[in-house]
């Protein structure tokens, strides 16, 4: 049978699907709200079709089970199970070996740190239905941290030309914030007395990539009093008095006129690069990106730090070397 639908019947719900004619069929549901209409519907499907056995059913089972959890957003594992069910939807999870995770990897067509990605959710996905498997994947890839220079960023800047993409632009620089919780900022979270933003909206639970309080400098501070002024609604980025969904565009259209590539991403870690430069500790450092400890983001900007390792490089010495020969 090909995927069902969860429709409206009378009172009801009903699942409703096409057979292997083409011909419209339907099954009455017992549920009267939508929520629990689409559980009853996945439990009797999954019955019907057997796919509770497969990698699509187990997979599907895991993603909505996070879902329910309010765990975190399951809508990267939602994207990447699109990529991935036509290969995975009918396997036998018991059939899973190097050999067809190499398969996949070569058909897929994408980076390691794509096909990583995939394959450890499927790992995960068959631990959560009790049939824990190990999974091939490619060696990791070499993280590097691509930053601007400050010559680089002046550059780019300078042909940001939109007021809104400006504004971003220097809160994803002095705030090192992803790119969600940049256009998701709401005035009711920035604190222009004390030179704070909270970053976490109200309600949001905390996940792995924490939303911090962070502290404003001085032209972080000036930006969004300006901006505060001209405020139009309560989002902070803001365009015609409406929140921006995405900042993508005015990015590539400054890159494309400086010649200099830029997401917005690449501010993030050029802001924790220069902390880095100007001595700021690791563990504060941590907290002002949300990590959970300091030791990902030693990781990863340690390196950066003025003097890095030179506390061992000192200690290596040649004790008996030979005086200097003097040539008169």
């Amino acid at each position: 049978m090909s995927e069902y639908t969860v429709q409206r019947l009378l009172d009801r719900y009903a699942v409703v699907w096409r057979d292997e004619k083409g011909k419209r069929r339907r099954y009455r549901l017992e549920a009267t709200d939508r929520s629990s209409a689409e559980a009853e519907a996945r439990d009797w499907w999954r019955r019907e079709t057997d796919t509770a056995r497969t990698v699509g059913g187990l997979v599907a089972d895991y993603i909505d089970a996070r879902e329910q959890a309010e765990i975190a957003s399951t809508s990267r594992q939602r994207d990447a199970w699109k990529a991935m069910r036509s290969f995975w939807e009918n396997v036998d999870p018991d059939r899973i070996d190097d050999a067809m995770c190499r398969k996949y990897a070569e058909g897929r067509g994408v980076g390691p740190a794509t096909l990583r990605y995939e394959l450890s959710m499927l790992s995960v996905a068959l631990r959560h239905a009790n049939k824990p498997k190990k999974v091939w994947r490619p060696a990791a890839p070499e993280r590097q941290v691509r930053h601007l220079t400050h010559t680089q960023f002046e550059r780019w800047y300078a042909e940001v030309k939109a007021p809104h993409a400006r504004l971003y632009a220097l809160l994803g620089l002095f705030t090192m914030a992803r790119p969600s919780a940049i256009l998701e900022l709401t005035w009711d979270r920035v604190d222009l007395e004390r030179r704070q933003i909270d970053l976490n909206p109200r309600g949001r639970r905390q996940t792995k990539k924490r939303r911090p309080v962070v502290a404003l400098n001085d032209e972080a501070l000036e930006a969004l009093q300006e901006a505060y002024k001209a405020r139009q609604s309560e989002y902070v980025v803001e365009r015609g008095a409406k929140p921006i969904a995405s900042i993508k565009k005015a990015f590539q259209a400054a890159s494309a006129r400086s010649g200099v590539h830029v997401t917005p991403y690449t501010l993030r870690h050029t802001g924790a690069v220069w902390a880095a430069e100007a001595g700021a500790p690791m563990d504060e450092l941590a907290q002002f990106m949300g990590h959970d400890d300091s030791a990902t983001t030693s990781t990863h900007y340690a390196r950066y730090s003025p003097g890095h390792l030179m506390g061992v490089a000192s200690k290596v010495q040649r004790t008996n070397k030979p005086a200097p020969e003097f040539v008169s």
